[in-house]
């Protein structure tokens, strides 16, 4: 009888542990280049530079939504209101590491060949966009502009549709 009470109590540990695999809403997740699939439109993620996820509630807790570039993940979520979105993320073009979305700077250039035609890349730091900006004909902005950006133009190809003032905005988040 207590042999069953220590296997049963067992059980019960190793189960609590292989729940502690899922994925927190405060770290980034895992994306396999290659391997991983993007949640809007089922392509391999295969470049880093343009990766992104989103973490969403879930029935366990937070659910990572992988995408292999920004414009997906504006349309997933657009597709899907009903989710509770608790943190976005993005890989740094300059660095590749993961940062927050909502504190990254975008530079959109129509010489940035994204997978699915958003057309811009995610800095940690403006002095970093406004760098490659030099390099290329572009237009640095924050989250929010980039957000409204491509809600707007959705998932038709309109990049000659697009005019960037490679004047645009001043930021000063140096974070």
């Amino acid at each position: 009888m207590k042999a069953h009470i220590r296997i049963n109590a067992l059980a019960a540990v190793l189960a609590s542990l292989l729940g502690c695999d899922r994925q927190t809403a405060i770290s980034p997740p895992t994306v396999r280049l290659g391997d991983s699939l993007c949640n809007h439109c089922n392509m391999i993620i295969s470049d880093e530079r343009w990766a992104t996820a989103t973490m969403v509630e879930g029935p366990r807790g937070s659910e990572p939504r992988l995408f292999d570039d920004f414009n997906c993940q504006v349309n997933f979520e657009v597709a899907h209101p009903d989710l509770t979105i608790m943190t976005r993320w993005s890989h740094d073009y300059v660095t590749r590491e993961w940062l927050r979305t909502e504190h990254a700077q975008f530079l959109i250039s129509t010489e940035l060949r994204t997978p699915m035609g958003s057309m811009m890349g995610a800095f940690r730091m403006t002095s970093d966009a406004e760098t490659i900006k030099t390099e290329l004909t572009g237009e640095v902005m924050t989250f929010d502009d980039a957000w409204k950006h491509l809600k707007f133009i959705g998932t038709h190809d309109q990049a000659d549709q697009i005019e960037l003032d490679s004047t645009g905005p001043e930021q000063h988040n140096e974070s």
